[in-house]
């Protein structure tokens, strides 16, 4: 693959990115203007790793958080490339 063409699908990819992730990362990166991406990585996995929410969901018998996050730390570990673009949007424009 050119690298012209990687540069359209990554521009139309990151046209397409789940709002979710798009909100999550200009909410990282507004809290945390220094961090690089490798915290922002690293935050949107703890955010969607095991935690209280997995516990309070089950305790109500809804599993749909497990779901969810499943779903976006796969989407996270997949995408990277999208991420690094993003991030890069947020942060300097």
């Amino acid at each position: 693959m050119l690298n012209e063409e990687y540069e359209l699908m990554l521009k139309k990819s990151v046209e397409v990115a789940p709002d979710w992730l798009k909100k999550d990362i200009d909410s990282i990166v507004s809290k945390e203007p220094q961090g690089g991406i490798s915290y922002l990585i690293s935050e949107l996995h703890q955010t969607y790793t095991f935690s209280i929410r997995h516990v309070l969901s089950a305790s109500h018998l809804d599993g749909e958080w497990s779901r969810v996050s499943r779903e976006r730390l796969n989407f996270i570990d997949n995408n990277i490339d999208i991420i690094v673009a993003l991030y890069k949007e947020a942060k300097y424009n």
